[in-house]
């Protein structure tokens, strides 16, 4: 009778004989699914398989909410550094203002985009608050895509050989590369949202 162990199910409380080498057996009272455990000083315990299940889906949820929370933080991250660079873009427009054909790149740009405003007129009108005032949206030159697309517009043969036109370039440089990373990184993070919802 040392082979076995007395236990009581933890579903209906009926008396169980247990086998110690058996590691899953069934309740001949109720048929709950049970699991055998022994700790560290010997003693033997009973466990519900449905609880077991149920630890494991807590563990695999939580894991979930964890990379949901790092992508998050990527997401805010890049972001931050497209915002970064489109500051730096705008902090330079009063630099290169000046000269008449630097405006004219400008206003061809917003011609034909068929923009609502023309930055030269924000950057008179704004003048002494520039720097606060570019924090604000400006249509044609707030998303990553928009001045992607302004960096392509200056590639032009007509404006490329002006001397600003290079700063720019290099200015607006690594946005391509992160709007890519963004992009990835909110389909990731929408794909975990909506398997989190459907599960």
């Amino acid at each position: 009778m040392n082979d076995f162990i007395s236990m009581t199910c933890p579903s209906c409380g009926g008396q169980l004989q247990v086998r110690k080498d058996l590691q899953k057996y069934f309740c001949m009272y109720c048929g709950s699914e049970l699991v055998l455990k022994q700790d560290s000083d010997g003693v033997f315990s009973t466990i519900q398989a449905r609880d077991l299940q149920a630890s494991a889906k807590l563990k695999e949820i939580q894991f979930s909410m964890a990379a949901m929370e790092l992508l998050k933080s990527q997401v805010a991250e890049i972001e931050k550094e497209i915002r970064k660079i489109r500051r730096t873009f705008l902090e330079y427009y009063p630099t290169i203002y000046s000269e008449a054909l630097n405006k004219k790149y400008f206003s061809d740009y917003e011609k034909e985009k068929n923009l609502p405003v023309q930055l030269s007129r924000l950057c008179v009108s704004y003048w002494d608050d520039w720097m606060n005032y570019i924090e604000k949206d400006i249509p044609g030159y707030s998303s990553a895509e928009e001045l992607i697309e302004f960096a392509q517009f200056v590639q032009r043969p007509a404006y490329k050989r002006n001397k600003y036109v290079t700063t720019i370039l290099t200015i607006l440089e690594p946005l391509p590369s992160l709007a890519g990373q963004l992009k990835q990184k909110k389909q990731q993070l929408s794909a975990m949202l909506e398997q989190a919802i459907n599960q």
